[in-house]
């Protein structure tokens, strides 16, 4: 579907619309619109859209070279770093956040880079990052610099730009655990101890309700209360394999309950078996999925 710029707020409105009449906002585990896409189906509700609008929405034929270029980008930390537009002379520079925590102040010194250096607009990735559009070609450096001071990146690292987290239970009373604080901890812990020389996720959700989508990282963190000699402690149960674009594929539940403390050392094993026992430049997602389960814990098992 394609919709023109001046139409999207119409679009987003009556999509709003929408779930706010059909969606189940009564019960929490279904408030959400991919339940009302999955009962009503996607031609449904653009049927339904298109009523409220009182006009046709362009649909774009299947597997279009556009639609393969949007939906599978070469690399899986798609956007951090420095890249030429089409328009000569022209780059984007994409950067990325600490788990999507950005202050006040950081705000305002990345809107002023924008303005100063491009054309003003800043866009956001589903990856907790963002980039700056239409720099030119002898202030790249320069940009690059100072959001480096700011404290964002452009230079991809294979672990800390596809760490992702969701609010965690500092800010969601359904959060198992300070998924932000562990985040952080894990990708610190690992960028000394890992050498990788091609890029993993890892997703970090505090509650089944998966925000950060666990189930399609290639490492799945699920936030779980686990007992300790009687004490309830933060932990996570760990799913492998999971993945997007056209390597989709639901991740695989391998380990459960491991304490946040455990779960440093677990990982920084699974990446190190993982370097060893792979096939040549193997991807961390083809080498989890072509392993059993059983297979998987017997390499990974801490003991």
């Amino acid at each position: 579907m394609v919709v023109e710029p001046k139409n999207l707020l119409k679009v987003m409105t009556a999509l709003l619309r929408l779930f706010i009449r059909d969606g189940d906002r009564s019960n929490r585990k279904k408030a959400r619109f991919k339940y009302l896409v999955e009962k009503r189906g996607l031609p449904g509700l653009l049927e339904d859209c298109e009523a409220l609008l009182g006009f046709k929405l362009t649909r774009l034929p299947a597997q279009t070279t556009f639609q393969e270029k949007a939906r599978h980008p070469a690399s899986t930390h798609p956007h951090v770093g420095v890249f030429p537009q089409k328009q000569l002379g022209l780059y984007y520079i994409g950067a990325s956040v600490p788990v999507g925590q950005i202050t006040a102040k950081q705000l305002k010194s990345i809107a002023e880079i924008a303005e100063n250096y491009g054309s003003g607009d800043v866009r956001l990735t589903v990856w907790q990052n963002f980039l700056i559009p239409n720099v030119p070609e002898g202030f790249v450096e320069t940009v690059c610099k100072r959001l480096n001071r700011l404290g964002f990146h452009t230079i991809p690292s294979p672990v800390r730009s596809g760490v992702i987290a969701c609010t965690g239970n500092k800010y969601c009373k359904y959060s198992a655990t300070d998924t932000k604080g562990h985040a952080l901890e894990l990708a610190e812990y690992l960028e000394k101890r890992v050498k990788l020389d091609q890029p993993v996720n890892i997703h970090f959700t505090g509650c089944p309700h998966s925000c950060a989508q666990h189930y399609m990282g290639d490492i799945g963190l699920l936030g779980a209360k686990v007992k300790v000699n009687g004490e309830s402690m933060e932990g996570y149960h760990v799913c492998l394999g999971g993945g997007f674009g056209n390597h989709q594929h639901v991740g695989r539940q391998i380990f459960t309950g491991i304490v946040f403390e455990e779960l440093k050392s677990l990982i920084e094993k699974i990446l190190k078996v993982y370097l060893t026992h792979r096939q040549e430049s193997e991807a961390f997602q083809t080498f989890c999925n072509r392993h059993e389960i059983g297979k998987l814990q017997e390499l990974f098992s801490p003991s």
